[in-house]
């Protein structure tokens, strides 16, 4: 093979030094850089499973606010529905206070009328019964005088007068 211009010498340490380097680049350089890569796409998928966890978590802490705020609301309404119910039975007892107010004011004026009444009638029959008896006096004394007529105007005027 010299013929040929091959130098086994040469040949056997080229083929020494490249399986060498491959060895030596296989064992610094490959195996390292596989190695972290390996260990970044480790951490990655670590990160992403994490990151699907606390995605998880966020869902189920969103259903979980979701849940506790429409309990929130409808506490909310029910505080509000027995609110309007108080205010409903508080504005009919004030309706009824009210009315029954009304209704004593409104015996209270009829017993002051009646009462007044009563006391305007008694009045009027004092006076009439004095008048009677005034112009009956008169009319016997003066039919003796002969103006009978005249003393019933001049009683009738001052019952008008004293009304």
């Amino acid at each position: 093979m010299e013929k040929l211009g091959i130098n086994w010498g040469l040949l056997i340490a080229q083929l020494f030094n490249v399986i060498f380097l491959v060895w030596m680049l296989s064992r610094f350089l490959f195996n390292p850089l596989i190695n972290l890569l390996s260990e970044r796409t480790k951490r990655v998928e670590e990160s992403l499973q994490e990151a699907d966890k606390v995605r998880e978590q966020m869902a189920a802490q969103r259903k979980e606010n979701d849940a506790e705020l429409a309990k929130a609301r409808q506490e909310a309404a029910s505080v509000m529905a027995q609110a309007q119910e108080r205010a409903r039975v508080q504005e009919q007892e004030i309706i009824n206070q009210a009315r029954a107010e009304a209704e004593r004011i409104k015996a209270d004026a009829r017993a002051n009328a009646e009462q007044e009444v009563d006391r305007l009638a008694a009045e009027f029959k004092n006076q009439a019964a004095a008048l009677v008896t005034e112009t009956a006096a008169k009319v016997l004394g003066a039919e003796l005088k002969g103006n009978h007529k005249q003393l019933i105007d001049e009683s009738l005027s001052r019952l008008g007068r004293n009304n």
